[in-house]
């Protein structure tokens, strides 16, 4: 077994399926973006693809460090939350009339709260978050 750092692989770059596939999660946890934010065009909403793709790319890292150090899989929450992490970090959403911090705390908050939801569901769990949590600024 590797004990040394340069016995470890080298990261590379995501294959195209695995940032489809992490891309993909996200529009799921943002369903309800659109209220949150109180814009009725989400085409309004800027995304650097750049940074977006380095939130993928430091998600995947971290999985790769999970599977390294921990007898677990990183699991959804953890990958939820580090996307939230890095969103909060890199800030690649813009809007027009939105303060690009508040933009991002939303988002990130959004999708962390609707990863709660969906992994509650699907572990047949309850979350007891009030929903008008997501509208206080």
């Amino acid at each position: 077994m590797p004990n040394k750092p340069n016995e470890f692989p080298k990261f590379t770059p995501l294959d195209s399926a695995t940032a489809e596939r992490i891309m993909g999660k996200i529009p799921q946890y943002l369903h309800n973006i659109a209220s949150v934010l109180g814009i009725s065009n989400l085409n309004d909403l800027l995304v650097d693809q750049e940074a977006l793709y380095e939130i993928i790319t430091r998600v995947e890292m971290r999985r790769v460090y999970f599977h390294i150090y921990h007898p677990i899989e990183m699991g959804e929450i953890n990958e939820g939350a580090l996307i939230c992490f890095w969103i909060l970090k890199l800030m690649p959403f813009k809007h027009d009339t939105i303060s690009t911090a508040i933009l991002n705390t939303k988002i990130a908050y959004t999708i962390f709260i609707n990863m709660l939801f969906y992994v509650a569901a699907k572990t047949k769990r309850k979350v007891n978050i009030k929903s008008d949590l997501m509208n206080n600024s």
